[in-house]
């Protein structure tokens, strides 16, 4: 059926706490000087990927889906609603099944060949899934990504897509 589509948000945007965070993570993971200056340079030259990297290493996620940058709609949502209201609950308590206060979105459309790409507007979604080409090369072949969507969603699945990036204009999509 392919990987899934995910939908994230901006999760720490102020600067001085990220770096605090990727420092607290050095310290915890990395005792060599070594390691510690090369990822403390990368932190301070803002060398995203670099920084990415070592994040999503702290969690069980996605290149770019990491607990420093970025963070699924559905669990900031949450978030938010527990804070806002002086709640705990959990994402798989039954109260949001039975209401619809959380944000989220489809799953849809899945991919074939887990991509890389990161998808940071509508237009550059509707042009992915019209081309299925991605920018990097696996074995040193060109990825072909091919898309699935049920033809009875796929309405739905693009309102929700446009719908997310006008809620999130720094909101990305990746896939996984």
């Amino acid at each position: 059926m392919g990987c899934h589509t995910w939908f994230s948000v901006p999760y720490k945007t102020d600067k001085n706490e990220i770096i605090e965070l990727a420092k607290q993570y050095l310290v915890k993971n990395y005792q060599t000087d070594d390691f510690q200056k090369m990822y403390e340079y990368a932190i301070i030259e803002e060398l995203q990927d670099v920084v990415c990297q070592f994040a999503s290493d702290e969690c069980d996620c996605g290149h770019y889906e990491n607990w420093i940058l970025y963070k699924d709609v559905y669990d900031y949502s949450l978030e938010l609603y527990n804070k806002d209201h002086d709640t705990s609950y959990s994402k798989y308590d039954n109260f949001f099944r039975e209401n619809d206060v959380l944000e989220s979105y489809s799953d849809e459309p899945r991919i074939g060949g887990y991509p890389e790409r990161i998808i940071r507007s509508y237009d550059e979604m509707v042009e992915f899934i019209k081309t299925g080409h991605d920018e990097y090369e696996r074995n040193g072949e060109v990825i072909h990504c091919d898309f699935y969507i049920d033809e009875n969603r796929i309405e739905k699945v693009m309102n929700g897509i446009k719908e997310f990036f006008i809620k999130h204009p720094d909101g990305i999509i990746t896939f996984g």
